[in-house]
């Protein structure tokens, strides 16, 4: 289940998980939402403020069924309830694989679980998530035409993935892209 109210994260973090081969619960985008996914779900990405309410019910539920949980959030000021404390708590720039190893945390003699050839949380597209909305914010001043070109800029970037140029950081590639979009597009995202 992901419990989630970015949209862009939310899918991307459903896009990964189904890629793995899990059936997603969600994304949900409100605390009544992901209650209604917890009875079903086998484990949970939960973003601890969803539309400002705090998901801990949901979490409580979660860990009453002994379902493994990782709080996802952007928030550090938010304060985790004593009781859910044992809970993995990541930021919203931490890497996938990160969050594989908080929800299914080996066992100590097993071998670490990891994802085919892991990017580093530098080169990991969540993680850029935040530092792309950020410069589409200073590019274009607006909060939705600034996520809508968040959008434009990794649709291009999936089309363009062949032509990527040899040996630059995906956070160059895509800031490229995002200027060269917001030239060409800017004003018609304003509307």
């Amino acid at each position: 289940m992901i419990a989630e109210d970015e949209w862009l994260l939310a899918s991307d973090l459903a896009d990964f998980f189904a890629h793995m081969g899990a059936i997603i619960l969600g994304p949900a985008a409100t605390v009544e939402q992901a209650g209604r996914h917890a009875q079903a779900a086998e484990a949970a990405i939960l973003d601890i403020d969803l539309h400002g309410c705090h998901v801990f019910p949901v979490a409580d539920e979660l860990m009453r069924r002994n379902v493994p949980f990782v709080f996802f959030s952007g928030y550090d000021e938010i304060a985790i309830p004593e009781h859910l404390r044992f809970a993995s708590s990541l930021s919203k720039s931490s890497s996938r694989v990160a969050v594989i190893d908080a929800l299914f945390a080996p066992e100590p003699s097993a071998e670490p679980l990891t994802v085919a050839q892991p990017a580093s949380t530098a080169e990991d597209a969540v993680a850029l998530l935040p530092k792309l909305r950020l410069t589409a914010r200073l590019l274009l001043d607006d909060a939705g035409a600034s996520d809508r070109l968040v959008e434009l800029t990794l649709e291009q970037a999936l089309e363009d993935i062949d032509e990527r140029p040899e040996g630059s950081s995906i956070a160059d590639w895509l800031n490229a892209i995002m200027r060269k979009i917001a030239q060409l597009r800017g004003d018609r995202l304003l509307h």
